[in-house]
């Protein structure tokens, strides 16, 4: 593959929330490793295409990206798959993932607000957008399954972790679901926010964000890219360290089937609601 003239597209839809610099450092490292050129992008809209909604993958325009493991389940969710997991994911350096490729949701209020998710109804609740796991269904789940009157609750879209938490600390909203390892980087940053703000519910264990390739990529560039991955040098170790992750395992299709299954529990494993 070194020197054939191949142009990889890698995207990630879950910046800013997770730093632009990680990616184009993966970017770059990439680029180098495998001879090739290597073109970052980013779409901050949403954390990856929604059921129904137009891919860029079965075009060709994208070959590989970082989405959200709610937009996984739902491009895999068809006879035909536009993409399939690279097969490496970065493991992050939350406890609570015990060196596992899962990550958590917390969501956040004041110290002095809602100490339960019970206490969210007829409350404003940031979230980053409706694709994501840890902002928005995860909550939607842990709410129902505890028989909180979800449509009771104001969910106010933010456009990204970060975001939500500026309104949760300007006071606009009242509690917040935010991403373990963006949380975990705020509060490294600004250490004022843990104590303002706490966690009244843990949500998770989910596998995390994949690295999806598109279906007509041949096998063996995946290959080469996820066994680049796995051996991550040493001097990446700074950039990954920034957004809380530590380096990257193996993950499997499998890994995303208790996911599937919650979605279609409540129907959401084609519809995004």
């Amino acid at each position: 593959m070194r020197g054939d003239g191949m142009r990889l597209r890698l995207l990630s839809y879950l910046a800013p929330s997770l730093p632009a610099e990680l990616f184009e450092a993966l970017g770059r490292y990439l680029a180098e490793h495998l001879g090739v050129g290597v073109d970052v992008d980013f779409d901050t809209t949403r954390s990856g295409p929604r059921p129904g909604e137009p891919e860029p993958f079965s075009t060709g325009e994208v070959d590989l990206a970082f989405v959200c493991a709610s937009s996984y389940v739902w491009m895999t969710a068809g006879p035909v798959a536009p993409v399939r997991l690279v097969g490496a994911a970065w493991l992050p350096t939350d406890p609570r993932s015990a060196g596992l490729a899962v990550y958590f949701g917390d969501v956040l209020a004041p110290v002095d607000g809602a100490a339960t998710l019970d206490e969210l109804v007829g409350a404003r609740v940031a979230y980053n957008d409706d694709v994501s796991l840890s902002g928005f269904h995860s909550l939607r789940l842990a709410m129902l399954d505890r028989d909180v009157e979800v449509d009771r609750v104001d969910f106010v879209r933010s456009g990204s972790h970060l975001r939500s938490l500026e309104l949760l600390v300007a006071g606009e909203v009242d509690a917040a679901a935010i991403d373990s390892n963006v949380w975990r980087r705020r509060r490294r940053e600004a250490p004022v926010l843990e104590r303002r703000l706490c966690t009244i519910a843990e949500l998770g264990p989910h596998p995390v964000q994949p690295l999806v390739a598109r279906s007509g990529l041949p096998a063996s560039v995946s290959d080469r890219i996820r066994m680049a991955l796995l051996e991550l040098p040493d001097d990446l170790s700074t950039v990954m360290a920034h957004a809380e992750l530590s380096a990257f395992g193996t993950i499997t299709d499998v890994d995303y089937d208790d996911l599937r299954h919650s979605f279609a529990a409540l129907g959401l494993d084609r519809i995004a609601r």
